[in-house]
């Protein structure tokens, strides 16, 4: 029973489905919807892992140069401390 009530979960919050409809479902079609569910969120990853490697590609030539824009060098004014 533990498992059916993850397919529920699964079914009512991702797939928008109420139990009572879900009720209605043979639990051979339930399984086809599960394994297309799966398939299609392990499509999404790698899709997600495949923009997230290009993006690091391309951060990394920013690095520690800020970009090819050189920080500027200027002396910081010495104050003579307050004396009291």
């Amino acid at each position: 029973m533990d498992n059916w009530s993850k397919i529920e979960f699964i079914f009512a919050h991702k797939l928008n489905t109420s139990p009572i409809d879900l009720q209605e479902l043979e639990f051979y079609r339930i399984q086809y919807i599960l394994k297309e569910y799966e398939e299609y969120v392990e499509r999404e990853n790698k899709e997600y892992e495949k923009q997230q490697r290009e993006a690091n590609k391309q951060t990394p030539s920013i690095g520690k140069d800020f970009g090819g824009f050189k920080t500027p060098k200027f002396d910081i004014p010495k104050f003579d401390t307050p004396k009291f």
